[in-house]
């Protein structure tokens, strides 16, 4: 039975139970609710309540495209021979991503029968293509909702009869059993029975803040004003700031003049500057200020400092529209109400200020001075990839940079006279155009909370290796051993070398480290003082602040290392999961953990990882395993699925980010092996896909790669082949490095010998690599 349908059943014998009550002897009278107390059939109260209870076909739009339906889910589709299911709202990402793929112009196919949910709650079954697009196109209004407001559940309704004698009390649970009450009692009612809500009563918004109502005024009027708000949700600070930022802007109307601003172009910045540019020659007239702040009458965008027209887009504009590309604000002026208009403008203009931004640079201290050298060109400039000619130049003040005068003539090997400091640094385009940017300096301590005396236990407890050296692992196979009597001794390469060590404090209150006399080849380049910037007592950070120079030496108290080092040339990360979660490379190992290990693909116990769906964990970007857009580069993994729910997507290894920048690693869609970025790239391992049908096991161990070349050539190998290969593809995993790496996001199965490398495995090396066995190792 159905809920509207036991709804009236509940209707029909509270009728008879009028008859029945009223040949008691005993009668529980209660004073007569007032008009006010009683819900009305066909009132605006009931009308507002229905509509804040309506179920909402526009929220699954994407997927039929009709605001009166709504597919129950999950739901199988396919687009452009692409077959996902849709299990939840969540989901509808995936749909969006195919779609706007230029292959996905063939719209989404269902597999049918499906069930579709209209704003009543009735449901019926769709048994085909043609049967969705008649109800689609018989959906000439769309349902009445109030998208904005909640009850929160269970309330409650008392019923009276016409003697206004209590008959019985209804419990409601949910916004379906709320609907279907509201209605079958307006059809049924014929003035036999009286319905009065039973308060207080709680309301959650939107936004999550909640009211309590004590009767039917208020409720009617708390649902009034949620409406009010729903219909201007757009208009929210964080809608406003959110839309100016994207893309530039147009003055369309200033007080019903089109043409006052017609010809400029106003540009919002995240950090509240603008720059205003002259849309014919591109010549910038300098920055102005923008903020957004929240009132009663609604969100006020406050301008100043623009310049032009004699500064008449300056004070504060209370926002009435807030589409996605048009505002209309308006004023009160000495002269009356001004309505300004501004439309957003996509169009791509050519110019280089949006590939720069402010930023603050940090160096070290070193002799507690406040005073370092910064690389001002290699810093700022070196890692931007900008579409347009530019010309740079620095500047130590604002009205410098705006002037183009006396730019720095060193900007590399740049001293700060203050601490911290502001650098400006001017960007002007071909056609004369320019904007400038801050670049804050700051020079901060490099000093750890190890004392001389803790970093002299350190080196004495074991031997220790160099594993990084200048982001290279060229030392690692020599082992460092400290003695007492401030002897060094050093073996490795089949030869043992001697040097003395001794350690200070320095003068910003740090530990110095000096090695002296170290005369083997390649290691003699460790002489000189080395300061500690990050003290751990089994890992030890080091910079020479002579070369600049950059060193990570780790303990090392095993008696050698039988790891073969096979293939790590230009590996960034490496980890075995041998009963540990530790990149062999950098030295970092995850804490805290809840995984389990398990048996591996060649039988070693506890020498592969276990993940449950609910426990990734994150690795650190450093300098040495980063990579950003332009990178060669090449995941190795092997994989064991244990999910049989296999329409989830499981993220082996992924780099974090937005539209525009990072890279997941994982499977989707029958457990297939799957590498996308994060914006419209996406490479499927198209022989696993082409057999779904045939019988095997694809919970068995599987080795999965992905290599990118220079030209952005982008192949995926399972099990040491080739399955698929997209050349010179739109791969975009973005400038920005992140902060880490995330390991087993959603993932249900086991992962073991995980391995990065700074550049493109050849198919012999790949083959290599499948044909390795699993090993235990937890040292390199």
């Amino acid at each position: 039975m159905n809920m509207k349908s036991l709804f009236k059943l509940t209707l029909t014998f509270l009728f008879f139970a009028v008859l029945t009550f009223s040949c008691q002897d005993e009668e529980v009278i209660i004073e007569n609710p007032s008009e006010e107390e009683v819900i009305q059939p066909g009132s605006s109260l009931s009308n507002l309540m229905r509509m804040t209870v309506t179920n909402d076909g526009a929220q699954d739009n994407l997927l039929d495209n009709s605001s009166c339906t709504e597919i129950v889910l999950p739901v199988t589709i396919t687009i452009s021979e692409t077959t996902i299911t849709i299990n939840s709202l969540d989901d509808l990402w995936m749909v969006a991503e195919l779609l706007n793929n230029p292959a996905g112009n063939d719209g989404i196919e269902f597999t049918f029968p499906i069930t579709v949910t209209f704003g009543n709650y009735t449901q019926i079954v769709i048994e085909n293509q043609d049967q969705l697009n008649s109800i689609v196109e018989e959906c000439l209004t769309e349902p009445e909702v109030i998208e904005c407001v909640d009850f929160v559940y269970p309330i409650s309704f008392s019923i009276y009869n016409t003697d206004f004698q209590v008959i019985d009390t209804v419990q409601i649970n949910s916004d379906e059993e709320l609907y279907v009450f509201l209605d079958d009692l307006d059809a049924a009612n014929e003035g036999a029975v009286l319905a009065s809500l039973n308060f207080p009563v709680t309301l959650v918004y939107a936004n999550g803040n909640t009211q309590e109502v004590n009767s039917n005024q208020e409720l009617e009027t708390a649902i009034n004003q949620a409406e009010a708000d729903c219909n201007n949700e757009g208009c929210q600070e964080e809608q406003v700031d959110s839309h100016l930022i994207n893309c530039h802007w147009m003055v369309i109307s200033f007080d019903d003049d089109t043409e006052l601003f017609a010809n400029y172009l106003f540009y919002f910045n995240e950090n509240g500057t603008g720059t205003i540019i002259d849309g014919d020659t591109l010549v910038a007239f300098g920055d102005f200020g923008w903020s957004t702040s929240n009132t009663d009458n609604g969100v006020i965008i406050t301008i100043s400092n623009a310049v032009i027209e004699s500064g008449a887009l300056n004070g504060e504009w209370l926002v009435s529209t807030c589409n996605v590309d048009e505002f209309v604000m308006s004023q009160v002026s000495a002269t009356g109400t001004i309505e300004l208009i501004m439309h957003q403008d996509c169009t791509e203009v050519e110019n280089p200020f949006s590939c720069f931004s402010d930023t603050t640079l940090t160096a070290c201290d070193y002799d507690a001075d406040g005073i370092a050298t910064f690389e001002l060109e290699t810093l700022v400039l070196g890692n931007v990839l900008c579409d347009y000619d530019f010309t740079p130049s620095f500047h130590v003040s604002h009205a410098d940079a705006e002037a183009a005068m006396n730019a720095l003539p060193f900007p590399n090997s740049y001293q700060n006279t203050s601490n911290p400091e502001t650098i400006y640094l001017r960007i002007e385009s071909n056609s004369g155009a320019f904007q400038v940017f801050e670049i804050n300096l700051v020079v901060e301590p490099c000093a750890t909370d190890c004392s001389e005396m803790d970093v002299d236990g350190f080196l004495q407890t074991c031997a220790w290796n160099i594993v990084n050296y200048n982001g290279s692992n060229d030392l690692i196979d020599f082992e460092f051993n400290f003695d007492d009597n401030q002897v060094l001794t050093v073996t490795g390469m089949g030869a043992t070398y001697t040097g003395g060590w001794s350690t200070s404090q320095s003068a910003n209150g740090g530990v110095e480290v000096v090695f002296d006399n170290v005369a083997g080849p390649s290691i003699q380049t460790i002489n000189g003082n080395w300061i500690v910037t990050d003290c751990q007592e089994d890992r030890l950070e080091f910079i020479n602040p002579m070369t600049e120079s950059t060193m990570v030496m780790e303990i090392n108290c095993q008696t050698g290392c039988t790891n073969p080092g096979f293939l790590t040339n230009d590996l960034i990360l490496y980890m075995p999961f041998s009963n540990q979660a530790k990149d062999l490379i950098s030295g970092y190992e995850a804490a805290n953990i809840t995984n389990s290990f398990v048996e591996d693909r060649s039988g070693n116990a506890t020498c592969a990882m276990a993940f449950t769906g609910n426990d990734y964990f994150t690795i650190p970007v450093t300098d040495q395993n980063e990579l950003v857009q332009g990178d060669s580069f090449s995941i190795s993994l092997w994989f064991k699925m244990q999910d049989t729910n296999v329409g989830n997507l499981e993220v082996f290894f992924r780099k974090p980010g937005n539209a525009t920048v990072g890279f997941q690693l994982g499977v989707y869609d029958l457990n297939t092996p799957l590498f996308f970025d994060n914006s419209a790239f996406s490479l499927w391992d198209q022989d696993w896909n082409q057999e779904v049908d045939v019988v095997w096991d694809n919970t068995d161990w599987h080795h999965l790669v992905v290599t990118v070349d220079s030209n952005n050539t982008v192949r995926l190998y399972r099990d040491g082949v080739l399955r698929n290969i997209v050349e010179n593809s739109n791969l975009t995993i973005g400038l920005d490095p992140t902060s880490q790496y995330l390991l087993g996001e959603g993932f249900q199965g086991f992962l073991d010998d995980l391995r990065v490398y700074k550049r493109t495995l050849s198919d012999n090396e790949v083959g290599d690599l499948y044909n390795l066995e699993g090993d235990c190792y937890q040292c390199l």
